[in-house]
């Protein structure tokens, strides 16, 4: 699952990539259309037509030659070139592991096995869900929408609101064992 929500995001952020540079690339085929360099589609894709121009254009301007779409060119063509964005680096994803032990440190369960701590927060989940604080899948998995509905929670109970799975939370939400 996990896998591929990143495949998404990293298709999500490819296609806004594109998006961006098919508006730089559409904008200098009108441009080239209007002053004699291109007579092909404007339709945003950078093809061998579109080289072709940027190259004539290049060669009528006296630019260095290279028939891409060069600050330089984007400049002369009259085109606020796109601003350049610093790469910000994802954070690297939290292990399913650590993830499950921080919902329970400082808490009872937090020694217990992998299967019983995923069978609690299972529980916490359809609580929640009953109470009307969580949304998410009932799987077990530790979210941020978890952490989020058990901080809601927890300020509506008047707890301290940790997102963890302390003693008053397991408590208050009928988790500990008789």
């Amino acid at each position: 699952m996990k896998m591929v929500i990143r495949v998404l995001l990293c298709l999500a952020v490819a296609s806004i990539s594109c998006v961006r540079a098919d508006e730089v690339i559409l904008s200098a085929q009108k441009k080239l259309k209007q002053i004699g360099f291109y007579d092909g589609v404007v339709d945003g894709q950078m093809g061998s037509q579109t080289a072709a121009a940027i190259r004539r254009f290049q060669i009528a301007e006296r630019l260095k030659v290279t028939g891409e779409m060069n600050s330089q060119t984007l400049r002369r063509l009259g085109i606020s070139a796109p601003r350049a964005r610093v790469p910000v680096k994802a954070p690297a994803p939290i292990p399913a592991y650590v993830a499950l032990a921080d919902l329970f440190r400082g808490g009872p369960f937090v020694s217990v096995g992998p299967e019983m701590q995923i069978a609690v927060i299972r529980q916490a989940q359809r609580n929640l869900r009953l109470l009307g604080y969580y949304r998410g899948p009932i799987d077990g998995s530790p979210s941020p929408s978890l952490v989020a509905s058990l901080k809601a929670w927890q300020a509506s109970a008047d707890f301290r609101q940790t997102g963890r799975f302390d003693e008053n939370t397991l408590k208050g939400l009928s988790l500990m064992p008789n």
